[in-house]
Formats: structure tokens, sequence, C-alpha cells
């Protein structure tokens, strides 16, 4: 059996505390490379850290007498099956390889460094991987998690975003030939979306129910700019309008989810991993400032004023959860009516949101993956709010100098106290975001010189 209170030990890439930011960026840049590529071409997702500079995929051994390790969207026996035999090993590998493409992309628009251009490549191998699969199976844009290797039934939009965010940096940068093969696959996504009535949490679902989440606003950004991607390559009005379409549907725009609490009626709420949609929210609305700026308002200012808005409120929304040490708790308790929050302790959960010991109780656990991706999404804040550029880009600095072997685990119990025994082996995760994220950050800010 696994011992994970060891693993959960192990002082980590120890090298990283003492090494400037361009250092860590070399260090997490050569570690990935070395760590994070399936033979098949497929990107990990999470990964086992069982020595200070060594992590690898689970296996079924791992699984032994832990908790949890059931993963979302393992409705079908074969699904169940894989794993059983690899927890999470493959569960976001859409979402590593987008964010790896667009660290690399980033660093390639910084740097012009050739090594920059084959590593983004193999970013858009890996999701072209997932995506012909689909296009074998009759399903052209289906972006499917792979477990077991294989895509299967259940996605979600946190992933087509992350693999969408991708491919348009890439693009930026690509080679003509590559572009038609991006063009293709953003062009497809949409359609597919389109198609499926944007039901793509389980393609078992039947095509015309209504789909619960097209108000929800992570989701509903992450529709509208599929749909505006697609008009940005093709050119067909189309696409442009089913983007308006679905804006209008949802007011991410003007409000962040800390206002629908409020005009809900709701004066306390108790969360787990949502914050960070706020993230995915401001990472989108970034993009679709640039491919479709007319969603923001007729003319330069009205543009500027509604992104200015979008990205104070949910910036705002964004910070609850922080501690003062620089981590973000899983579990938050939120006073809406005054926009604070405060730990929740650790307590029993009545109504639990999932199965498993993590989802029994409530308590304060730190979660590396949330707060990294509120990092990128900050870069849309640094962009368009003149008000908050500079305590933002301090903020980002700051945590990408904390940034350490322990801050890349996928999660972090500070005491030892709020991982269970069956639980544990949570915390000896390699994070299948943080190290993206931090590349992603360091690369964007070079190029405009923001650590200088």
């Amino acid at each position: 059996m696994t011992d994970y209170d060891k693993l959960s030990k192990i002082d980590f890439l120890p090298e990283l505390e003492a090494l400037d930011l361009r250092g860590k960026a070399r260090f997490i840049q050569s570690f990935l490379e070395e760590s994070f590529l399936h033979p098949s071409g497929l990107f990990y997702s999470l990964l086992l850290i069982d020595g200070p500079h060594h992590a690898r995929p689970m296996g079924r051994a791992d699984m032994e007498g832990i908790s949890d390790a059931q993963v979302e969207g393992c409705a079908g026996a074969e699904t169940s099956e894989a794993a059983k035999n690899e927890g999470m090993t493959f569960e976001n590998s859409i979402t590593s390889a987008g964010n790896y493409l667009q660290a690399q992309a980033a660093r390639f628009a910084a740097t012009a460094d050739p090594a920059a251009y084959e590593q983004a490549k193999r970013g858009v191998n890996a999701l072209r991987l997932v995506y012909d699969d689909g296009n074998r199976r009759g399903r052209a844009g289906w972006m499917g998690k792979p477990y077991g290797l294989l895509p299967k039934d259940h996605s979600t939009p946190d992933q087509y975003l992350d693999a969408l965010l991708g491919l348009y940096r890439f693009r930026q940068i690509a080679a003509a030939a590559e572009r038609a093969t991006v063009d293709e696959m953003l062009r497809a996504i949409a359609d597919f979306m389109t198609r499926r009535n944007y039901q793509i949490w389980d393609l078992n679902k039947p095509v015309d129910a209504l789909p619960w989440n097209l108000v929800e606003a992570y989701c509903n950004a992450t529709y509208v700019l599929a749909q505006a991607l697609a008009f940005r390559v093709t050119r067909e009005d189309t696409y442009r309008r089913e983007a308006l379409r679905l804006a209008g549907l949802s007011r991410w725009r003007e409000e962040s989810n800390l206002e629908v609490w409020r005009s809900q009626g709701q004066e306390r709420v108790l969360v787990f991993e949502r914050v960070c949609l706020g993230g995915y929210v401001l990472k989108a609305a970034g993009a679709i400032a640039e491919v479709l700026p007319e969603l923001y308002g007729a003319t330069p200012e009205a543009r500027a004023s509604t992104l200015r808005t979008l990205c104070e409120r949910w910036w705002r929304f964004c910070q609850l959860g922080m501690d003062t040490d620089g981590y973000q708790h899983y579990w938050i308790d939120i006073d809406v009516r005054n926009g604070t929050w405060r730990p929740t302790g650790i307590r029993p959960i009545e109504n639990s949101p999932f199965p498993g010991t993590f989802g029994a109780y409530y308590s304060e656990v730190r979660w590396n993956d949330q707060l990294y991706r509120i990092m990128t999404g900050a870069l849309t804040v640094v962009e368009h709010c003149p008000e908050l550029r500079d305590s933002t880009l301090a903020w980002i600095r700051a945590l990408m100098a904390k940034t350490n072997g322990r801050r890349l685990r996928w999660m972090v119990d500070l005491d030892g106290r709020q991982l269970k025994p069956d639980i544990r082996w949570m915390e000896c995760m390699l994070s299948s975001e943080a190290p993206f994220h931090y590349l992603t950050a360091y690369w964007r800010g070079r190029k405009r010189r923001w650590w200088e």
C-alpha cells in the first residue's frame, strides 16, 4: 500500500525556493518537458510525487485504501475500470495540453525561441489526438476526457476553455499549415457545441434537453468564446450572431457570482471550488475582447467601461478565500451581503455535493489549482482595468516569487489535520495546472517587461 503520509512530507523541487522568476520558469519548463507527456502523445493530468525530483502516473496499487479516487464522469463500465487503474492520470489531460500550449505560445511570442515552438506543437498534437478520436466516431469537435487513453463521453466547459485558449494563442504564432489545422478544430468545436445544444457534459443526455448551464457565467463565456473564435477564423456571420445570442442569456459582463447571489436574496453561501470560475470568466473575457470586441459595446469608450466593470467585479470575487499566506481555501464561508469570507473550520457536510470522504466534511485545505487559474485570469485585469493594474501586477509577481515545490502540489494541508488518512493522497499530487499557469504568466509578463 502506498504510504501517502510519507509522500506528503517530501521536500519537492527544493531548488525552486531560491530561484528568481526567470530561474523558476526555466526549472519548471525543464521539469514539465521530462514529466508530463505520455508516450501516446497525450498529456498527463495529476501525477503522484514520489521523490524530491520525480512524479509519476498513479496505478491500480496506488488506489488501495484511499477514498475519492472515483473521478468525475465515470458512468460506464469501461470508463470506471480505467479510473480504477489510473486514478486521475488522464482526467484533465485536455486541460494540461491546453495550458501547456498557452504557456509555450507565450514563451515563443516573448523570445522567438524555436524550442518553444516545438514544445507548443506537443500541446497541439495532444489536443489533436483527442479531436481526431471524435472525428473517427462521427463527432467532429468533440473533446472528451481520455480515461484509459481513449476519449470518453464526458467533458466540461473548463476543459474546452483551456483547449480553446491554447489553440487561439498558438494560432497567433503558427505557420500557415499549422494555422489551418487549428482553424479546422476551432470551427468544428463551435459546430459541435451548436449541434449538441451545448450538452457537452455527457453525450448520453438527449440533445434537445434544455442545458441548465447556458446562464452560468463561466460556461456561457466559454460557449461565447467558441463561437467568437469560429467567427474569427471563418468570417461567417452565423458564428458572430450565435456568440451574441448566447451572451444575451447571461449577465457575466455586468455581474459576478457575488452579485447574482445578492439578487437572489442569499445572505450566506458555503461554496467549494467555485471562486476559481471567476478566473475562467476573466480569461475568456480577455480573449473575446480581442476577437469580438462589439460584445462589450458599440464604441471604444463603451467597451473599455464594460471591461473595466467586469474586471473589478470578478477580481473582487476571485479574492474570496485568499489567506495571508498566499494560499486559497477550497471551502469558504461567504457573507454575501458584505462580500467577505471566513474559513469553514472542520465540520460535517449535511448535503454533500459529491460522495466520498473529501465531500463529507468542510475543511481548511488549500487548493493550488484554483489560485494559479486565478493568476492567469488576473492578466485580463492588468490589461483592462487601469485602477487595479499596479496592485494586481504586484499580486501576480508576489505569487510567482512564492512559487516553490509545495505550491505546485494539488492540495496543501498546512497543519496536517485537514485531510483524513484515506484522502491524504490528495496532498501528494503534482498540480495539473499550477506549473503551466506560472509559465504563462511569466512569459506574457516578460514580453511586456512587467518583471523588470
